[in-house]
């Protein structure tokens, strides 16, 4: 995984390696420290002990803003280039429960209670991505860690609640996602740090 240094979106992604002849699968996320990945790490053994499916590894836990699906390589510098000098700013997310999607058999580790900082920072990135053409999706945001895929659909109330994570993100990521049999790889094109008031 290659990370940029914060604010220097590099100019030549869309000449980085490909991962399909039709473009690249890429999203925007917050990526945790790796304290905080060990400790959802930890709630991913857990959950995976009462439902199976498969554990995301450690280092490709993450919290998703917007996900694109598959761009043009032609256009991946300019997304690489809303991280230039944005004035993103961050702030605390307790992430305290369990909850699932059951159709694609995710589980995933969430906050009970709204962050509004995280709010805006996803309202201000739909907004510079609808300018660029890009449709926001209709449902609405519900920020998540997904731990298990393929999980079987039993009960969550069988998994005691977690013991809360305190996380306060520092990384806002523009990622690609490379799908491979053992699971998905992803490769940092661009970052910028969040500002912490």
């Amino acid at each position: 995984m290659t990370a940029r240094v914060a604010g220097s979106a590099p100019r030549d992604a869309a000449r980085l390696p490909e991962d399909g002849a039709g473009g690249r699968r890429v999203f925007f996320a917050l990526w945790p420290d790796a304290g905080t990945a060990e400790t959802l790490s930890g709630w991913a053994r857990r959950a995976h002990a009462a439902f199976g499916g498969r554990v995301m590894r450690p280092e490709t836990l993450h919290l998703t803003l917007a996900f694109l699906g598959t761009v043009p390589h032609d256009r991946v510098a300019d997304l690489a280039a809303l991280l230039d000098d944005a004035p993103l700013i961050g702030g605390p997310l307790r992430l305290d429960r369990y909850g699932r999607f059951r159709g694609p058999r995710i589980v995933w580790a969430g906050p009970s209670a709204p962050a509004p900082w995280l709010a805006a920072l996803h309202g201000w990135l739909w907004r510079a991505l609808s300018r660029r053409g890009f449709a926001r999706p209709d449902e609405p945001f519900r920020p998540h860690v997904s731990l298990l895929r393929g999980a079987r659909p039993d009960d969550l109330d069988a998994l005691p609640a977690p013991e809360p994570l305190d996380w306060t993100p520092r990384r806002c990521v523009l990622a690609a996602s490379a799908p491979r049999p053992e699971g998905s790889f992803y490769e940092i094109l661009a970052e910028c740090a969040l500002r912490i008031p």
